[in-house]
């Protein structure tokens, strides 16, 4: 089995993630900013 004790850790890393890309997403919808939604997405 795998490392158990960095569940947790990677999973709040990764709901911190997914909210900040969430957060990137919902400015660059509000005010048309393509450059960084394309730098977002790689």
């Amino acid at each position: 089995m795998g490392q158990q004790h960095r569940k947790e850790t990677k999973r709040r890393r990764r709901t911190a993630y997914i909210k900040r890309q969430k957060e990137i997403i919902k400015i660059a919808r509000s005010s048309k900013a393509v450059p960084l939604a394309k730098k977002v997405s790689k």
